[in-house]
């Protein structure tokens, strides 16, 4: 097995044993809970409310706007962050094997978790939400997963690099994700530019093709797309450069 393989073994091991796998599965499903209650109504929801109620307001202003983004911060802080609190990251770092190739081993280790886990809640909360009309919103499901899976590389890529940089990245994520990502870039135009939840959001719109299920002045396709790359390979190349130069004695 080469060093790179490893690496992506050894953290997917620490993973499945931390509590924090269990916590983001618990994320991933919270929305079941509000994809129950148009069930438990006296009167039967119509077809145009039920999309509405998955596609809206629990998948545009739930899940990608909140849920996602911390689900994944949880894992994408612990892949290295662990790492340098635990002192260990030093002994990765004698493997021959290239600093980026540590980085980005340990990204593809965040992917090969978050996004399982998060798909099987999507998965979930659709299936309890659309349970009357199954046939007629299965053309939510698949923006669903393509659109998080925008959202999961653009966060797990900038969350794993604020764990390189500061102490308390869980805090400095957590009100990231609040204040930044939910609070401001809602309100402020200007700030969308930056916002990987604009993204995640306008990347849905664009694949589900329902005018009901909208977002204000939502980004091209090729434009998300350039941008989370960018964001992805700028945030592993600077990950790549704090794991050289920080001092792991």
């Amino acid at each position: 097995m080469t060093p790179f393989l490893a690496i992506i073994q050894l953290t997917l091991r620490q993973f499945l044993r931390a509590k924090a796998t269990f916590v983001v599965l618990g994320i991933s499903l919270f929305p079941v809970l509000f994809a129950i209650i148009p069930h438990i109504s006296s009167e039967e929801e119509s077809l145009r409310r039920i999309r509405e109620i998955v596609g809206d307001t629990i998948y545009l202003d739930l899940i990608a706007a909140t849920l996602l983004p911390l689900a994944t911060l949880v894992l994408s802080t612990a892949a290295l962050g662990d790492e340098v609190e635990d002192r260990t990251l030093q002994y990765l770092t004698l493997k021959p094997i290239g600093r980026w190739q540590i980085a980005l081993a340990k990204f593809v280790a965040v992917l090969i978790v978050t996004v399982p886990i998060l798909w099987f809640g999507i998965f979930v909360t659709w299936l309890v939400g659309c349970w009357s009309y199954l046939g007629d919103c299965t053309d939510l499901l698949w923006p669903m997963f393509a659109s998080s899976a925008i959202g999961i590389f653009g966060f797990g890529s900038l969350f794993m690099l604020v764990s390189l940089l500061m102490q308390r990245a869980l805090l400095v994520g957590i009100f990231y994700v609040f204040i930044w990502e939910s609070a401001l870039s809602r309100f402020l135009p200007g700030i969308r530019t930056f916002s990987i939840r604009h993204y995640t959001q306008s990347m849905f719109v664009h694949l589900v093709d329902d005018r009901r299920l909208a977002i204000d002045s939502p980004s091209a396709t090729t434009t998300i797309m350039i941008t989370i790359a960018a964001v992805t390979v700028i945030s592993i190349a600077l990950s790549t450069w704090r794991v050289r130069t920080m001092n792991l004695e």
